[in-house]
């Protein structure tokens, strides 16, 4: 589907503190979007989208603009009022930061991010703070967040030549060999299953670099939601931050460890 003319603007808050929301009806990913998938429980895709929407906003919000409104202590009040007036109206000029995706399966939704933005420490940055803070709660229906370096679409794209291209800056850049983990999530997709992944992405790292469930250096995430294909690399806390599940971080209890190259066959999520 096209995105031509499918959203729509919504002034949300009141006075000088509102933000303009873009709504989108219809929305597809693209072949190298940029991104965050966003799980939640089956009937609160709408709200959590919106809500992840809000977290990221809050969280690049420009510090500077606290300094602008200091400076209008000096202006007259018809200088201010103008000020209000053109801060209400939508910067056509300006991309867009954020666009929610609605994706037709349960339980998950897509955030698109300018390609100035960078996912994975967008969502480490939100969850690391929610760990340091977890009375401090900002969200109600997100779970969990899987950032993504890259998207592509399945029926397209070369999985070995994908990972080869994000793997790159981790593990084919020089250094010491480094330990590593994989974590495949495969929704809605029967071309493309955990065993494949696994093996694939894990050749795409090399024999040079071990594997280890517990102490490794990166974690490699991959999600698969029907069409699309993301992937990333995450640092060795995200164990430590709950798999970036902020549901997890506010109200924790015990989960599993994370997936690695296995000869056994799981079952397709």
């Amino acid at each position: 589907m096209s995105e031509r003319s499918n959203h729509s603007k919504k002034w949300k808050g009141g006075g000088k503190g509102g933000k303009w929301q873009h709504q989108t009806k219809t929305s597809t990913i693209e072949s190298g979007d940029v991104g965050v998938f966003v799980t939640c429980d089956m009937g609160r895709e709408k709200k959590a989208l919106n809500e992840a929407i809000d977290l990221f906003s809050q969280a690049l919000e420009d510090p500077s603009a606290q300094e602008d409104e200091q400076d209008t202590d000096d202006e007259d009040i018809e200088a201010q009022i103008q000020r209000e007036l053109e801060g209400l109206q939508p910067n056509k000029d300006k991309p867009r930061q954020f666009r929610g995706v609605q994706l037709d399966m349960p339980c998950v939704t897509f955030v698109r991010l300018d390609p100035s933005i960078e996912p994975v420490q967008l969502v480490h940055r939100l969850c690391s703070e929610a760990h340091a803070n977890p009375d401090v709660k900002k969200s109600r229906y997100i779970q969990r967040m899987h950032p993504m370096t890259k998207v592509h679409k399945t029926l397209s794209v070369d999985l070995a030549e994908f990972a080869k291209d994000i793997l790159k800056p981790y593990f084919h850049s020089g250094g010491p060999p480094k330990t590593y983990a994989i974590r495949p999530s495969v929704r809605g997709n029967a071309k493309l299953n955990r065993d494949i992944v696994i093996k694939t992405v894990a050749d795409a790292v090399g024999p040079e670099h071990p594997v280890n469930l517990k102490n490794y250096d990166y974690m490699i995430l991959v999600d698969i939601a029907h069409n699309v294909i993301g992937m990333s690399v995450v640092g060795s806390d995200y164990d430590k931050l709950r798999r970036f599940n902020l549901a997890e971080i506010y109200n924790p209890s015990p989960k599993g460890g994370p997936t690695t190259p296995s000869t056994k066959k799981p079952k397709t999520q």
